[in-house]
């Protein structure tokens, strides 16, 4: 049985779906909540332990099965509206292994954002950076907001923790893929924001700091650095990470391997005539370490002045 292809669903941001042109909706806290967890299935079966505990985590209620049941009869009435009420259901069945609901994958936003994160990263294998980045883009616009906020429990809290921090990789990984492309000018404003909402993420303002001195404001890109080791020091006692300090001596004696290279926006013909970037300005990826409570990555390579992309790696 093929899914239904009437429905979507968003849960990067508030949670939220369509019938056709119409929006649902879905019910009460519980119901919602249990939807969620059906959703990050993304069409596996779910067993009604599973959903008990993630839905109910700390009170369980005693007839849990009997009320997930009594849940999930709710959502088939709002995700078949059309139905009549002696036919079977074709959206959400029980089967063996747990409750199932039957939709494409892609019909929920946090599945095509994940997916699209793999093809960037795919692209940029290829050589293809404009198409990397094109894609990131795409993936990070279906981005509205935290997931699963008024959702409590380990289960959505581990879900939005991932999610968030796909997405943190992901927004690093576009900046670098427009630094090494020599749009380090248009770069900065949006630096600024990105560091405001990660503050304690070590990529982010070793990208600012070079964003900065490329464009020709040395003086902030000091001054940012020294903001970072004062947060650091005063909430977490401990000094900004090595390749920070790295980038901080070379950017006080204004190293000339910090300019951005000449030819970083060069392209080379492909076998089939269409233009190909030139992948030596990217290093290959490697780990870096964290850095205080966030996971905080910024160990360049010697021959660069910034992180290499570090692809997050989407559970697709």
């Amino acid at each position: 049985m093929s899914p239904p292809t009437q429905l979507r669903f968003e849960i990067l941001g508030p949670q939220r779906a369509w019938y056709a042109d119409r929006q649902l909706d879905l019910g009460p806290g519980k119901q919602r909540a249990v939807l969620a967890v059906l959703l990050l299935a993304a069409g596996r079966p779910v067993p009604t332990g599973q959903i008990v505990e993630a839905v109910w985590p700390d009170e369980p209620p005693a007839n849990g099965p009997n009320v997930v049941q009594k849940y999930v009869a709710g959502l088939r009435r709002v995700l078949e509206p059309d139905r009549s009420p002696r036919t079977p259901g074709q959206v959400l069945s029980l089967t063996d292994a747990g409750y199932l609901l039957r939709i494409a994958p892609e019909a929920v936003d946090a599945v095509r954002f994940e997916r699209g994160i793999h093809r960037a990263r795919q692209r940029h294998a290829e050589g293809r950076t404009e198409d990397a980045r094109a894609e990131l883009t795409a993936a990070l616009e279906l981005w509205q907001g935290e997931p699963f906020t008024g959702f409590a429990g380990p289960y959505f809290e581990t879900a939005r923790h991932r999610l968030v921090e796909l997405r943190a990789v992901a927004l690093e990984t576009r900046v670098e893929l427009e630094l090494a492309a020599g749009r380090h000018r248009e770069l900065v404003g949006g630096l600024v924001e990105l560091v405001a909402e990660f503050p304690v993420r070590e990529r982010l303002r070793h990208q600012l700091m070079l964003a900065l001195y490329r464009s020709g404001r040395q003086a902030e890109a000091l001054a940012a650095y020294r903001d970072f080791g004062g947060l650091l020091r005063e909430e977490y006692g401990i000094e900004p990470g090595e390749a920070l300090q790295e980038l901080h001596r070379r950017i006080l004696r204004s190293d000339p391997t910090l300019a951005p290279a000449p030819d970083s926006t060069a392209e080379r013909p492909s076998p089939d005539g269409g233009p190909v970037p030139d992948r030596g300005e990217i290093p290959s990826p490697r780990p870096e370490p964290d850095t205080g409570p966030g996971p905080d990555t910024a160990t360049p390579p010697a021959s660069v002045a910034a992180p290499p992309p570090q692809w997050p790696v989407p559970a697709v």
